[in-house]
């Protein structure tokens, strides 16, 4: 996988790679009510465990996902302080007028591991994937929303575009973070002005490059007279076979049966 960038599809013909873009779309989807839906530290474990056994599966490099979960222990240790001195309780450390509680740190681990989850599910819809079947999938499920005049196709033009530049955008943040950290950026100050300063240094550039690579995109579409009405893109038809159902079937049973137990397991 050398020189795959994150969320980026790769190649293979593991059980995964071949189900349909819908079933796959609609595993996501459970998997999403699942981990918001329950709190339990078993239960989410088992989710865990599954992304996993998922990620092998498909022959994608696990170690490559992984240290990419890394990349975002930022957010991470963010999410873990916030809980942990916002939420009321039995203080375990005090800082100040504020306190650190132990059923603030317990949500805030609830969260890491609910996002280390959907962060391993997106990473698995995109990379087992191609970007095109992936916009058929979302357009098929979405198509009975044209009945009430919503222009499904608008929306997954735009999905698609998304889907395109996210590793794009993902490696440009890399490459400004490092350039910022020669100049002599302190990302891992205990300072938070000095952090925050850090982190702009890198958001400015980024999103200017953003908004750069959108107004070229913007000509360019327009030079070959792009139509949001035409059907210049049209997907060829999809098709569930076994495999799909059985998939749907394990996911609503992991849902429909695991969220009860998890739930009386409290």
């Amino acid at each position: 996988m050398t020189g795959i960038k994150l969320g980026q599809y790769v190649y293979g013909d593991s059980l995964i790679h071949q189900l349909d873009p819908r079933t796959k779309i609609i595993c996501c989807t459970l998997a999403v009510i699942s981990v918001m839906a329950s709190s339990n530290v078993y239960y989410l474990l088992f989710l865990l465990m599954l992304m996993i056994a998922a990620i092998i599966s498909s022959h994608l490099n696990l170690k490559f996902i992984l240290k990419s979960i890394y990349q975002i222990r930022s957010l991470l240790l963010v999410t873990l302080l916030l809980q942990a001195f916002l939420i009321p309780g039995q203080a375990v450390f005090t800082l100040g007028p504020i306190n650190m509680t132990k059923e603030g740190l317990i949500l805030g681990s609830i969260n890491i591991l609910r996002l280390i989850i959907l962060f391993m599910g997106s990473l698995i819809l995109l990379m087992t994937t191609t970007p095109l079947k992936l916009l058929t999938g979302i357009e098929y499920l979405l198509k009975p929303l044209e009945k009430l005049n919503i222009p499904v196709h608008n929306f997954t033009t735009i999905l698609g575009i998304s889907f395109r530049f996210l590793p794009t955008l993902f490696e440009e943040a890399t490459l400004i973070r490092n350039a910022q950290k020669s100049r002599g950026a302190q990302f891992e100050s205990p300072q938070l002005m000095v952090k925050i300063k850090s982190y702009a240094a890198v958001v400015i550039p980024l999103f200017e490059a953003s908004l750069s690579r959108a107004a070229d995109l913007g000509e360019a579409m327009d030079s070959r007279c792009y139509s949001p009405h035409s059907n210049q893109l049209r997907m060829s038809s999809l098709k569930m076979k076994s495999q799909d159902f059985l998939a749907l079937l394990f996911a609503g049973i992991i849902v429909l049966a695991g969220l009860p137990i998890s739930t009386l397991m409290k």
